[in-house]
C-alpha cells in the first residue's frame, strides 16, 4: 500500500482539528460522524472543552498518541499552520475540509502553496484541500462534513468512489443510500494537492474489500500515469469513469482531417476503451454502472427472458432491448420449445409464454418462481430479467424468491421494478441481498449491455498470446525524417515505404516537365509537388483519372501554366476497395494518438473514427476497426473484400513509425487509403511538424 493512505482510508486513531460543541459547526460534525466507531478520536480547539463527553485538548502535544489521521475543519487562513503541526508531529495523513486555496484565486493559490511547504520532506500525505472528505462505512470512518440530514450515507458495500468535486457525486450517494447500495468508500481529491487519483486507484487495486471502482474527474492529475494503472488494473478490478469537461469549446484549430475528427473527447474516449475503462456520462450512471460490474457476472452472451405481469410492461423492455439505435449489445431471447411448453403447463390460460412472457396479473408468486425456475433451462437464455409491479400479497415471497435466484441461479438476474413504498422496500432487500435492481427499465437492459461488454474486454485480453501479438509494435525497418524538415508527399510515402506501408508508383516531374513515358500504366492523377501546401485540391492543383499519354500531356501543359516552375507528382491511380482514413495527432492530455476510420473526401461527414493512444498492440487495433459504425465494410459486408488484416499491420507500422518521432509530431494524414481484398494501399498523406504551420505556399486560390 502507498505510504501515507492506508492511515487515510483505515486509520486507528483520528484527531480533529476546530471540534466544537456548537451544532452546525463542521467540527462538532465530522466528531459526531466518527462516534461509535472502533477508532480512537481526539479533538483539539484552543478554547478546550469537552465534546460528547470526551475532553477538547488545546494543543496537539497533549494528546496521548499520534494519530494516524489527522481532519482540519479550520478556516483556510488556519489551516497552513495546523498542517504544519501534523507534519511535525509525525500524522502520516491529512485531510483538509476548507475551500479558498487555488481553486479562488492568487491569494488561494499563496495559501496552497504553504500548505506544500508543511508537508515538503516530511512522512504527511495530503488529502484536498477543498474536499468533501472520506467515507468508509465498513469501518465507520467518516470524515465528511455534512450532516446525514443533509447527505445520506450509504451502508457498507464493495464499490469504491474517487470524486475530484464533492457535488459531482453528493446525489448519486444519497439517492444510492435511499435504495440501499452500498458503499466500500469514498474519497473526495478536492484539489488534488498532494494525493491523486491515480495513487488511491493502486490502493483500491490492492483491496480485497473493493470489486469495482468509479471515478468522477474534471481533469486528469498525471494522464500516462492514469492509463498506464487502468490499463494493469481493469483485466482484474472493473473501472468507471465520469470524464466532465467534455465540450469541444476550447479545441485549437486544426489543419487537417485527423485534427477535425479528433476533439479532445473523441480522443479520451478511445483511450478509455485502451485501457478497458467503462465510461459513464453522469453521477446516476456511474453508480449504476460500477454496482454492476461489481455485482455482475461477465455475460457468455447477450440473450434476454423478459418476465412480467402485465403485457405493457413486456413490450416496453423488448423494444428497449431491440432498440439497436441505442447501442445495446442486447437481444431477446427465442425459447426451446419445451420451455415454452413448461411454461404453457404451469400459467394461467391466457397468459403467453413467448418471449416477452406475459404471467398476467392474476400471476401468483409460485408462478413467477416456477417461471424462473424454468428458464435457468433454457440453453438460448443468458439473462433473465423480472418486470415486477408490487402489490402487498406479493412482497415478502416474491422477493425472498428473487433474492433465491439472483444467488443462486445459473443465469444472470437482473431485476427491473417500479412503484413507491412496497417497491422501495423490496428493492433496499434485494440490494442487501446482491441482487441487482433498477428503478426503471432502460436501466435494467443497460445492465445487460455493461456485463456484455466487460466479458468481451476480458475475453479479448485474453485471446492473444501476453508475450507476442499482445506486445505493442517494435518494427525497426525503415528510416525515420528529420523532425521539422517540410516533405512533400512523395518524400512522406517514401518513409512509408521504407516500413513495408504501400504506396502506389509515381514519378516527380522537376518544374513539371515529363521526359519520355512514365514508368507504369494508366490510369494515373497529377498532383502539384509542395512540402508547404496542405490542400491541393482547393488550389485546383490535383487531376484524376487520366487515361492515356495525350490526356496526360495536356494536362502537365494546363499545371504548368497554373503553377509555374513548380514540381509536380504523377502516381498510378488507385480505385475500388473501400476508402480508409488513418492519421497521427498530439492530443493534450493523453499525448500522441493514432486514429482509425472511414475516410476519403467525406470523412468529415460521417465522423466514424476510433483513437488509441500510442503506441498500439494487435489487440488495440483489433478494437478500433471493431468499434467503427461500418465495421461491417471490413467484414465481407455483401461480399465486399477487403484486407482488414493488412490494415492492422498498416496501424501498427504508423503507430511505431509515431512512436519514434513522438514529441515532434502535430498531426498526420493518411488519407485515402485504399482497402482492398489483398492491400492496403496509401493514396495520400500528409505530415505537419510541430510548431510549423502550413497553408498554400504561397500560391493563390
Amino acid at each position: 500500500m502507498k505510504n501515507g493512505l492506508s492511515k487515510l482510508l483505515n486509520p486507528s486513531s483520528v484527531v480533529v482539528f476546530g471540534a466544537s460543541e456548537q451544532e452546525g459547526k463542521a467540527g462538532n460534525t465530522v466528531a459526531k460522524n466518527l462516534l461509535g466507531s472502533r477508532m480512537r478520536v481526539y479533538g483539539i480547539n484552543p478554547k478546550g472543552g469537552t465534546l460528547f463527553g470526551s475532553p477538547i485538548y488545546r494543543h496537539l502535544e497533549e494528546l496521548p498518541e499520534v494519530p494516524d489521521l489527522a481532519v482540519i475543519t479550520l478556516p483556510a487562513g488556519l489551516t497552513p499552520e495546523a498542517v504544519r503541526a501534523c507534519a511535525g508531529r509525525g500524522i502520516e495523513a491529512v485531510i483538509v475540509i476548507a475551500g479558498g486555496f487555488g481553486e479562488v484565486g492568487e491569494e488561494g493559490r499563496k495559501l496552497e502553496m504553504k500548505l506544500k511547504e508543511a508537508i515538503a520532506g516530511t512522512k504527511t500525505r495530503l488529502l484536498g484541500p477543498n474536499t468533501l472528505g472520506v467515507l468508509v462505512p465498513r469501518l465507520r470512518l467518516d470524515t465528511i462534513f455534512l450532516p446525514p440530514t443533509h447527505l445520506k450515507r450509504p451502508g457498507p458495500g464493495n464499490i469504491a468512489v474517487i470524486s475530484q468535486s464533492g457535488s459531482g457525486v453528493m446525489g448519486a450517494l444519497d439517492i444510492g443510500a435511499f435504495y440501499g447500495v452500498g458503499l466500500g468508500a469514498f474519497v473526495g481529491l478536492g484539489n488534488r494537492l498532494d494525493i491523486d487519483e491515480n495513487e488511491l486507484l493502486e490502493y483500491f487495486a490492492e483491496d480485497p474489500h473493493i470489486a469495482a471502482i468509479g471515478l468522477y474527474l474534471e481533469s486528469f492529475a498525471d494522464a500516462e500515469k492514469f492509463f498506464n494503472i487502468c490499463r494493469k488494473v481493469t483485466p482484474h478490478k472493473p473501472i468507471v469513469l465520469v470524464k466532465a469537461g467534455r465540450s469541444s469549446a476550447g479545441a485549437r484549430a486544426v489543419a487537417l482531417h485527423t485534427g477535425s475528427l479528433a476533439g479532445s473527447d473523441r480522443v479520451t474516449g478511445g483511450v478509455l476503451k485502451q485501457a478497458g475503462v467503462f465510461r459513464a456520462y453522469d453521477d446516476e450512471e456511474l453508480l449504476d454502472t460500477v454496482r454492476i460490474l461489481a455485482r455482475g457476472k461477465p455475460l457468455s452472451g447477450r440473450r434476454v427472458a423478459v418476465l412480467t405481469g402485465g403485457g405493457g410492461m413486456g413490450v416496453m423492455i423488448a423494444d428497449y432491448v431491440e432498440a439497436k439505435e441505442n447501442g445495446i449489445a442486447a437481444t431477446l431471447a427465442k425459447f426451446e420449445p419445451l420451455t415454452e411448453a413448461k411454461l404453457a403447463k404451469m400459467a394461467v390460460p391466457y397468459a403467453s409464454v413467448q418471449n416477452p412472457i406475459d404471467l398476467t396479473p392474476a400471476a401468483s408468486n409460485d408462478m413467477y418462481d416456477s417461471a424462473l425456475e424454468i428458464l435457468q433451462d433454457d440453453p438460448n437464455v443468458d439473462v433473465i430479467i423480472p418486470c415486477i409491479l408490487y402489490h402487498a400479497a406479493q412482497r415478502e415471497q416474491l422477493t425472498e424468491r428473487l433474492c433465491y435466484w439472483g444467488a443462486k441461479g445459473r443465469k444472470q438476474l437482473i431485476v427491473a421494478t417500479m412503484g413507491s413504498d412496497l417497491t422501495i422496500e423490496a428493492m433496499r432487500r434485494m440490494e442487501a441481498e446482491g441482487v441487482l435492481v433498477f428503478p426503471s427499465f432502460w436501466r435494467a437492459v443497460k445492465a445487460v449491455d455493461v456485463l456484455y461488454q466487460r466479458a468481451e474486454y476480458l475475453r479479448r485480453i485474453g485471446m492473444l498470446p501476453e508475450m507476442t501479438d499482445s506486445k505493442v509494435c517494435t518494427e525497426e525497418k525503415g528510416r525515420i525524417p528529420k523532425p521539422g524538415i517540410p516533405l512533400a508527399e512523395d518524400e512522406i510515402k517514401m518513409f512509408l515505404r521504407e516500413r513495408g506501408i504501400a504506396t502506389p508508383d509515381s514519378v516527380v516531374l522537376a518544374g513539371g516537365r515529363l521526359h519520355g513515358e512514365i514508368p507504369f500504366s494508366f490510369p494515373v492523377v497529377v498532383k502539384l509537388r509542395s512540402p508547404d501546401v496542405l490542400h491541393k485540391t482547393e488550389l485546383q492543383g490535383v487531376v484524376l483519372n487520366i487515361t492515356d499519354q495525350e490526356m496526360l500531356n495536356k494536362v502537365l501543359e494546363k499545371m504548368r501554366l497554373r503553377f509555374p516552375e513548380q514540381d509536380l507528382l504523377v502516381e498510378q491511380m488507385e480505385s475500388g476497395g473501400v476508402e480508409i482514413i488513418v492519421g497521427l495527432i498530439e492530443d493534450s492530455t493523453f499525448g500522441l494518438s493514432i486514429m482509425c476510420g472511414i475516410g476519403g473526401t467525406l470523412a468529415e461527414l460521417y465522423q466514424d473514427v476510433a483513437f488509441r493512444k500510442v503506441p498500439i498492440n494487435r489487440l488495440d487495433a483489433d478494437g478500433m476497426l471493431g468499434e467503427l459504425k461500418a465495421h461491417a465494410l471490413l467484414e465481407g459486408f455483401r461480399g465486399t473484400k477487403v484486407n482488414r488484416e493488412g490494415l492492422i499491420e498498416l496501424l501498427l507500422k504508423v503507430s511505431d513509425f509515431g512512436e519514434k518521432l513522438r514529441g515532434h509530431i502535430e498531426q498526420m494524414d493518411l488519407n485515402p487509403i485504399i482497402l482492398q481484398e489483398d492491400k492496403a494501399v496509401v493514396v495520400d498523406a500528409k505530415l505537419i511538424w510541430k510548431n510549423k504551420r502550413l497553408g498554400t505556399g504561397g500560391i493563390e486560390k
